[in-house]
């Protein structure tokens, strides 16, 4: 196990991917030393994947399309959080080329890939799941830097399904 966040979901979601990611990008530097998940948070465990998942995945895909540019180029991921209040942050920053495609009217970058109806709706999954918890969605580009950041605050809307209780077993927990 690579990744140690205390959290064995993240724990299990950054380890496979990085061994997903490495068999492409051998050289790949992927840091989670700064992802720290508070005690007590309500994030469901599935919501908190479908954001790390597709944030990494894009990051995966940028650092493989940087070493197929240019071998040995400088490949990374790096995941952070930061707590302020209620609110959650959590910082996706990955190397790629520098080439991205923005569009008129589009919110997000747009994806180069042929199968537009199969691809490039990561970063929009990432943003209805954001908010899910009141959240928001934010990227920039620094140099050849893409940095995503997503805000929630640290519980769901009340949501009692279709039980009528808060489901306390789907809560994102962390050992930290």
């Amino acid at each position: 196990m690579r990744f140690r966040t205390g959290n064995t979901v993240v724990d299990t979601l950054l380890n496979m991917k990085y061994h997903e990611a490495v068999q492409d990008v051998p050289d790949l530097r992927m840091d989670a030393d700064k992802l720290l998940l508070p005690q007590g948070i309500r994030i469901h465990s599935y919501d908190i994947g479908v954001i790390l998942g597709n944030a990494v995945d894009n990051g995966m895909e940028a650092c493989r399309k940087l070493e197929a540019k240019e071998p040995g180029a400088d490949a990374f991921i790096r995941i952070s959080s930061l707590q302020k209040g209620n609110l959650l942050i959590l910082k996706v920053e990955n190397s790629f080329d520098g080439r991205l495609v923005l569009k008129a009217k589009e919110e997000f970058p747009v994806t180069d890939k042929a199968d537009r109806k199969s691809h490039g709706i990561g970063l929009v999954n990432i943003k209805s799941t954001a908010e899910k918890y009141q959240g928001a969605v934010d990227f920039r580009v620094k140099d050849r830097v893409f940095i995503l950041s997503v805000m929630m605050k640290r519980e769901r809307k009340m949501d009692f399904g279709m039980t009528g209780k808060l489901g306390e077993e789907d809560g994102f927990r962390s050992d930290r």
